[in-house]
């Protein structure tokens, strides 16, 4: 299952009727360090276009969740 910030930010997301979530650590691989790179260069143009951004700010990891 998904750790409880990421179902937070999917629950929040279709509270907004909004049809898509990026969520940094799933959609970049984390183990690789060209495919990390080549999704950074994008993160300017993904958070610049996106509607809204959700940051579990507070939380030590992501098991603890947004609230």
């Amino acid at each position: 299952s998904l750790p409880l910030a990421f179902q937070h930010a999917i629950t929040i997301t279709r509270k907004l009727c909004i049809r898509y979530i990026w969520i940094d650590s799933l959609c970049i691989l984390q183990d690789s360090l060209i495919g990390w790179e080549t999704e950074f260069s994008k993160m300017a143009s993904i958070y610049q276009n996106s509607y809204i951004t959700i940051a579990a700010t507070s939380p030590s990891d992501t098991f603890e969740g947004c609230f």
